[in-house]
């Protein structure tokens, strides 16, 4: 049975901050693929800012070799909503249950901080394992709930939302 450990990164970290950088970048490539411009762009310059305490967290999973292979944020939408984002896991451990054990660590997390409702937003192709993800965990589509950065093209975006 796979197993990895999950931790919060903190900016006092260099080492933390520059491996969810690069599991960020490959993810940000492929988003580009989807969409011509994305707020991301600039999230790389700042991590872990926007998902940094108090309203908002940033975990990275690591494998039992101590790799950098999964990362998820949450940050603050208002005083009792958070929003998941930027879910990403490493090709060679998909399908092994690491999104999964990443969103509910989020969701854990955000719990923690008080917050009563997790909300995201998804676009085709990327993000469609990670939507089932969210169904199988709760999720359900909603209407927008903030505008959407960037040209997505035409893109279907998906909104959705749980309670905690």
């Amino acid at each position: 049975m796979p197993h990895w450990m999950i931790t919060t990164v903190e900016r006092s970290d260099p080492a933390a901050v520059r491996d969810v950088r690069a599991l960020l970048e490959v993810y940000h490539d492929q988003l580009l693929t989807e969409v011509t411009a994305t707020s991301l762009t600039a999230e790389l310059r700042t991590l872990p800012a926007p998902y940094a305490p108090p309203g908002g967290v940033l975990l990275l999973a690591r494998d039992q070799a101590g790799r950098a292979v999964g990362c998820v944020g949450v940050r603050q939408h208002s005083e009792e909503a958070c929003e998941i984002k930027r879910l990403y896991v490493t090709p060679d451990v998909r399908g092994a249950g690491l999104g999964r054990a990443l969103v509910r660590a989020a969701m854990d997390h955000a719990r923690a901080m008080g917050y009563a409702e997790m909300l995201l937003v998804a676009i085709p192709g990327p993000a469609d394992v990670a939507r089932g993800i969210y169904r199988g965990l709760g999720f359900q589509d909603a209407g927008p709930f903030r505008s959407v950065t960037g040209d997505c093209q035409g893109a279907r975006i998906a909104f959705m939302r749980r309670g905690l």
